[in-house]
């Protein structure tokens, strides 16, 4: 039996989303469309609608840019990624998007043009041209599944042109800064966290998620399991429960980047020294504090036992820097100087892509093009060698 004009038709859709079509009782009979992830949840909202004819409910051709993109990354993106990488995108969205001179455009009506414009005055505004990549690559996705589920007819953002985006070369520590490190730090309490770094190159939230159950000295290795990573707090105080607001952070030990992440990374003898180092300082800050501290099996912690709050670390990690009369490096460049310094030395960029735990060794070619170069140079020129001396 044909249903009446607002009584609607529920079904499933093939994304897993339940919604309702229905045409209202106006002059020109206008067709409506109703979401939900539930049936129930679409039979309320229809029966509110029927109640509420004149209520504003947002359908497929209503949904501006700012509104579609927050949906898509709650309800797809989530799912593909990780916390970290969902909360990255959640703040680009909240800066660059919401509120944003394209972020009240419907979808079916933004042009080319208007994110050319877009992007455009964020170059002149002085952003990175990285962080103009990213807003294009979540507003790209975004509008990719608009096109899949038919809400528009072709991707405007297919045609923008981005500046180019400049590639960094790190600064690293020289062999000399390293061995001044080594030679005059070693009672300084940053010395076993920084010297372990240089020696193993590990990532800033891998050396301060390691546990001593995950250090073996008499191997000579550690074990990489963790990532210690900022996190949006959901249930501290303080916490927004809309995601559009600022949000509160936490520290969280997560699984490492990646899978290659997940690796046996051995130690030279001066990173044993460290981490013996650092056993004689955790157990003075033991009984210095004792009662305070709580042992979570952390290597590098705070007085209290905790995982090291970044921040603060970074702060003092550049004192550490201006103290011994050091290049101004990041942190992160210490990994650097690790990759480097090896890749000098002669040592193959597979070896160095596994013991970095990069996914690809595309990832480690392209990271250390500049010095790979250079050894690709060498070798030539030694093949040269080996003719001239033939002759």
């Amino acid at each position: 039996m044909k249903r009446a004009n607002g009584e609607g038709s529920i079904y499933k859709r093939k994304d897993g989303r339940w919604c309702a079509s229905y045409y209202d009782e106006s002059e020109n009979s206008k067709r409506h469309t109703i979401y939900g992830k539930t049936q129930a949840e679409v039979r309320r909202k229809l029966k509110e609608r029927q109640l509420n004819p004149e209520e504003d409910l947002i359908e497929e051709n209503d949904y501006n840019v700012e509104r579609w993109v927050l949906f898509y990354l709650e309800t797809y993106k989530r799912n593909e990624v990780k916390e970290t990488t969902f909360d990255s995108y959640i703040g680009i969205y909240r800066k660059h998007i919401l509120n944003s001179s394209i972020g009240k455009i419907q979808i079916r009506k933004i042009t080319s043009n208007d994110l050319q414009k877009y992007y455009n005055k964020k170059v002149s505004d002085g952003y990175n041209p990285k962080t103009i990549k990213h807003i294009k690559i979540i507003i790209n996705c975004a509008l990719k599944k608009a096109l899949q589920l038919k809400y528009i007819r072709e991707n405007a953002n297919d045609a923008v042109v981005l500046p180019k985006c400049q590639k960094y070369h790190a600064k690293v520590l020289s062999v000399k800064d390293a061995v001044r490190i080594f030679e005059n730090a070693k009672n300084d309490p940053l010395y076993p966290i920084v010297a372990l770094t240089i020696c193993t190159g590990l990532r800033k939230g891998e050396v301060m998620a390691l546990k001593w159950n995950n250090v073996n000295l008499e191997e000579k290795e550690i074990y990489i399991t963790g990532n210690l990573c900022r996190v949006t707090d959901k249930n501290g105080i303080g916490t927004k429960k809309d995601i559009t607001e600022r949000q509160t952070y936490i520290q969280k030990v997560l699984t490492p980047k990646n899978e290659p992440s997940n690796r046996v990374v051995p130690l030279s003898d001066l990173a044993v020294q460290a981490l013996k180092q650092q056993k004689i300082n955790q157990q003075k800050m033991k009984e210095e504090y004792e009662g305070i501290f709580q042992d979570r099996g952390f290597v590098f912690t705070e007085y209290n036992g905790s995982t090291l709050k970044q921040r603060e670390f970074t702060d003092n990690y550049h004192l550490f820097l201006e103290k011994y009369n050091l290049p101004k490096v990041r942190f992160h460049d210490l990994r650097h100087t690790f990759a480097t310094l090896l890749l000098e030395a002669g040592e193959s960029a597979k070896v160095i892509q596994e013991l970095l735990g990069h996914s690809s060794i595309t990832t480690t070619m392209d990271t250390y093009a500049h010095i790979t170069k250079r050894g690709k140079e060498k070798s030539v020129q030694t093949l040269n060698n080996i003719f001239e001396s033939r002759d």
